[in-house]
């Protein structure tokens, strides 16, 4: 399962978009629930802090791929860990 592109792809990556989904929600319609705002507020440390940090890790290995700058630096962003992973394994190519 987990060596399948397909499953990195259609099951893993759309939980990071919708996470910022979820951000983006959170920003237009300000969250009245505590719990759900807190939840919001790990989310958003998790995508916002974490991806960046994640670069670090993605940089090199996407430049070992052959992958240009620029696509590692949007990929990573977007999908974080759910790109870069697979990617490290030769489970997805670019």
């Amino acid at each position: 399962m987990f060596r399948n592109e397909k499953f990195w792809y259609f099951c893993v990556m759309p939980g990071a978009v919708a996470g910022w989904i979820f951000i983006l929600y959170g920003l237009l319609f300000p969250i009245q629930d505590e719990t759900i705002k807190m939840i919001w507020l790990a989310v958003v440390f998790l995508w916002a802090i974490g991806h960046i940090f994640e670069l670090g890790a993605s940089i090199p290995i996407g430049r070992s791929k052959g992958i240009p700058l620029k696509t590692i630096i949007i990929k990573t962003l977007v999908f974080g860990i759910t790109w870069w992973l697979p990617l490290t394994f030769g489970f997805i190519k670019k």
